[in-house]
């Protein structure tokens, strides 16, 4: 049954409109034709009006109540003519519980009432008295029996649409703070999340001396900057199919080659840097000054999880992640500085200028390198 269940919901909603078009034009054709009662006309004018009303369930989902109240409409003129053969909840259900489930529950109570009450129930049968009072009473209790019907699966469609759109708002925000196959894993309920990597590529950046200089400006103004700022960054990161894991004030945290292992992790975060250091040039503080930026690149082990029940993060633990920051503290204002380890990464792809000997908090002396660009 579930699968077979599956397979319906992947069948396109215009595909199953069609069918059911099909079907109550079909339905009614031979409602009319085998009509019980002797002597009922079967005029094409019968036929066009079951028909039209056949074919507005091609457009009910786009026009809920504009489907409808013409099918109400269409259906009354049906009967006063007095054609025969069309059970009135049989062409107006479709479009009743289409309507409840958009939101327009006053119209289709509506309508319900008046066919019920003034159009073919009570209303009708009065008209007809030759008719037994059981007779009456059955005909309306059916009515009421089969309207209530459709405008509770009417509700139960609202009710899954909404849930749907709440779980679906759910999942994108689950998906702004998570990587998607983290966010798969936390939704299996798996207990501790946390993974080791052999090898990734780890990017810091930082606008150089930001804080001082917002000092003056507003609250609004120092948001604004770095929204736009870190905006553009969260684009280029997607582009490149790298990981954001985090910010952390004006600084901004990258990682390649996790929680999905990519052999190219540190071209990917090379070619990131040279983009955002492009970006950052070309833009200005508060103040109006020439934006900076330090960037530092480490590669190597870390340890990746997810941390924290309310506010849960992603982040990243290891030797690889703290030197990638020293590479940004101790990096110099518009360049992108790099271990040893991601110079021989890269090396053989892009350009570099030895810096040197850097004295690095916590690892003592290393040699450093600035990342210039691509090789020519």
């Amino acid at each position: 049954m579930s699968s077979l269940v599956q397979r319906l919901q992947r069948v396109p909603t215009a595909a199953i409109d069609a069918g059911l078009a099909l079907a109550l034009a079909v339905a009614i054709t031979i409602a009319i034709d085998v009509s019980p009662e002797p002597g009922a006309r079967r005029e094409a004018a019968a036929y066009l009006l079951g028909w039209t009303i056949a074919a507005l369930v091609l457009v009910r989902r786009r026009w809920p109540l504009a489907v409808l109240l013409p099918s109400a409409v269409i259906l009354q003129l049906y009967y006063q003519l007095d054609y025969p053969g069309i059970y009135p909840a049989v062409p107006l259900s479709v479009a009743l519980a289409t309507a409840w489930a958009a939101g327009h529950r006053r119209w289709s109570l509506l309508v319900a009432g008046l066919f019920v009450a003034a159009g073919i129930g009570v209303g009708y049968q009065i008209l007809a008295p030759h008719q037994p009072a059981l007779q009456v009473l059955g005909d309306v209790t059916r009515d009421i029996v089969l309207f209530a019907a459709v405008l509770l699966l009417g509700e139960a469609v609202r009710t899954r649409r909404a849930l749907q759109r709440e779980e679906e708002r759910s999942e994108r925000l689950l998906l702004n703070v998570l990587p998607a196959p983290i966010a798969t894993r936390l939704k299996q309920h798996e207990d501790v999340i946390a993974d080791g990597f052999p090898e990734v590529t780890v990017l810091f950046a930082d606008l150089v001396d930001f804080t001082r200089r917002s000092q003056r400006s507003s609250p609004q103004q120092i948001v604004q900057v770095l929204d736009e700022l870190f905006s553009t960054f969260d684009q280029l990161t997607r582009r490149h199919g790298l990981e954001k894991i985090k910010t952390i004030g004006d600084a901004y945290m990258v990682a390649g080659g996790l929680p999905e292992p990519r052999p190219d992790h540190a071209q990917a975060v090379a070619d990131l840097a040279l983009t955002m250091q492009v970006e950052v040039a070309r833009r200005i503080d508060t103040g109006g000054q020439p934006l900076q930026a330090r960037i530092g690149i480490d590669t190597g082990p870390v340890v990746a999880g997810v941390i924290g029940a309310d506010k849960f993060s992603y982040d990243l633990w290891g030797d690889t992640v703290n030197t990638a920051s020293r590479m940004e503290t101790t990096g110099v204002p518009g360049c992108i500085q790099v271990t040893e380890r991601t110079y021989r990464r890269l090396r053989d792809g892009y350009r570099f200028e030895r810096r040197g000997v850097v004295a690095v908090k916590g690892k003592g002396e290393m040699v450093t390198w600035f990342l210039i660009g691509r090789a020519r």
